[in-house]
């Protein structure tokens, strides 16, 4: 996603507390705060009173809820989007102020039956080539429904 941003030339201020992901986060040039955004300090040091989205995927659905509510009272206007795993998760992290909650196995599950249904959706995986033989190509599985 801060990838894509970054392209459209919006500027993309990541919050990460671990240690390896910010070294590589800062080896590609992308400004970083250490830490955690469940912690008061370090999400007022993002300054969400500016942002115009603020994109939630801490994966510890109560501490992303806490980022969320702690975020919709230092800006009521700002878009919030967060992803969940869980019905609950989602339920949770409304109940706290989110915009748009994503889970992901829902996303999953809506994009098959559009594709049964005959609705492209663009793949973002690049294609492997099949082999002549139409074997599948090395590491690959076919499944047949």
């Amino acid at each position: 996603m801060g990838e894509a941003l970054r392209q459209d030339g919006t500027p993309v201020l990541v919050v990460e507390e671990d240690t390896g992901i910010l070294e590589q986060l800062r080896a590609s040039g992308q400004e970083v705060i250490a830490g955690n955004a469940a912690q008061p300090d370090v999400l007022a040091a993002a300054n969400v009173e500016g942002a115009r989205w603020l994109f939630v995927a801490v994966p510890n659905s109560f501490e992303a809820g806490q980022v969320v509510a702690q975020a919709r009272k230092r800006n009521p206007h700002l878009d919030i989007i967060a992803r969940a795993h869980t019905d609950a998760a989602v339920d949770h992290l409304r109940q706290h102020g989110a915009s748009l909650v994503i889970m992901g196995e829902r996303e999953i599950a809506q994009a098959m039956l559009a594709h049964t249904h005959g609705l492209r959706i663009p793949d973002p995986a690049p294609a492997r080539e099949t082999p002549p033989d139409g074997a599948p190509p090395d590491g690959a599985m076919a499944e047949a429904v």
